[in-house]
């Protein structure tokens, strides 16, 4: 997983009394009631973030108030417009939990806080998503040093959600899940018909932080192949379901015809992921019925025999394909969002599963990656380099 400091979509503030030191990028928070007329004000500020590829998320900061006499929020879950003195969050804005009282803090003095935000939502029942808020409230009638909260450091962290399932391609592990033609779950990935000469192998491969290595696996186009477990890509490419497959690829002939599919071995017409080259570029397919399908496509003369690195995504309704970290297509259609393998499938296979001829030419792959979510630009950049 890759922890990182996640930064706010969105700022917002309510009331008379709120002051911001250098937010989004995130310093501090003073909430006080700027008038001493005695009259109840309530000051927020609320956070969107995105935090549907995150786990493991901590919300940081030091709070300490000015005097600030204690309000209790409503019970939870309650409503837009509560008046209270402490944080909380909601997954649409219009239900709020509180996940820390800011009712007990020292006056003049910082306390320093730590909220586990996947315990906190989990016990909640509630779940992160793409506008995630978090909002710290402060609710009194006078101005500081008489009443007021002030908030410093704040901070959110958390990882990235990891792959699906991780194929380094390095020949040498050994994957309970994953198993070569032969049904060896040794990674060793052994010709079908038994010739060690054509059998996939390692080659050196693309060098780089991102890539894990510098070895790949070479196949011949023909008929080596990996064989995934019964699930392992239907659980991700079901209707409605945002994924994305991130590898590196070189072709052994950047003028030749090469193709292998992220499918089950069977008749063509049924629903599969297929990647291939001809003249240059790269293509993605994407199969949803017997007559149904997408096709994207690179810029040309992309291989010229180097490696590069490709991500195919789907995000709602649209399709993306990148390559080097840049995007070169995206297309958009309801029939996208398809289930891409219904019914039952028993495996799924990586490689030239059936066809000769003008397909049987060489490549090789490294570094595979499936995600049960759409990737980020940043995230397809930092793979790429």
């Amino acid at each position: 997983m890759e922890f990182m400091h996640i930064l706010p979509l969105e700022v917002t503030t309510d009331g008379p009394g709120v002051d911001l030191s250098s937010l989004p990028d995130g310093v501090s928070i003073r909430m006080s009631d700027p008038v001493k007329d005695f009259k109840y004000a309530r000051n927020a500020v609320t956070l969107v973030y995105d935090l549907s590829a995150h786990v493991n998320v901590w919300l940081k900061f030091a709070a300490m108030e000015y005097g600030d006499e204690p309000h209790e929020p409503p019970p939870s879950p309650f409503g837009d417009d509560a008046n209270f003195d402490g944080i909380a969050v909601s997954g649409d804005g219009v239900a709020w939990y509180e996940v820390q009282d800011l009712r007990h803090l020292r006056s003049g003095r910082f306390t320093a806080y730590q909220i586990d935000l996947d315990a906190a939502i989990a016990a909640l029942g509630l779940s992160f998503g793409s506008e995630f808020r978090i909002r710290f409230c402060q609710y009194d009638n006078n101005p500081a040093p008489m009443d007021g909260i002030f908030l410093h450091g704040i901070e959110l962290t958390g990882d990235l959600r990891s792959p699906v399932f991780h194929l380094p391609m390095d020949n040498n592990a050994d994957d309970p899940i994953v198993h070569d033609s032969t049904g060896q779950y040794d990674q060793t990935f052994l010709d079908p018909g038994g010739n060690p000469n054509t059998a996939a192998h390692s080659v050196p491969g693309p060098l780089g932080p991102s890539s894990n290595g510098s070895t790949a696996l070479a196949f011949d186009g023909v008929d080596d192949r990996i064989d995934f477990g019964p699930t392992l890509l239907g659980d991700i490419v079901g209707e409605g379901r945002d994924f994305t497959l991130a590898f590196w690829y070189k072709s052994a002939d950047p003028g030749a015809v090469t193709k292998f599919f992220f499918r089950r071995a069977g008749p063509g017409s049924e629903p599969y992921l297929r990647n291939y080259i001809r003249s240059g570029r790269f293509y993605w397919q994407v199969r949803w019925s017997d007559s149904g399908y997408a096709t994207l496509y690179s810029a040309a003369d992309m291989l010229n025999d180097q490696w590069r690195h490709v991500v195919c995504r789907r995000q709602g309704e649209t399709l993306a394909l990148c390559v080097d970290g840049t995007i070169h297509q995206t297309k958009t259609d309801p029939n996208y969002a398809m289930n891409l393998f219904p019914g039952s499938w028993s495996s799924k296979a990586i490689g030239q599963v059936y066809g000769t001829g003008q397909y049987d030419w060489p490549f090789a792959m490294a570094d595979l990656r499936a995600y049960d979510r759409a990737i980020t630009d940043v995230e397809i950049t930092a793979m790429s380099e």
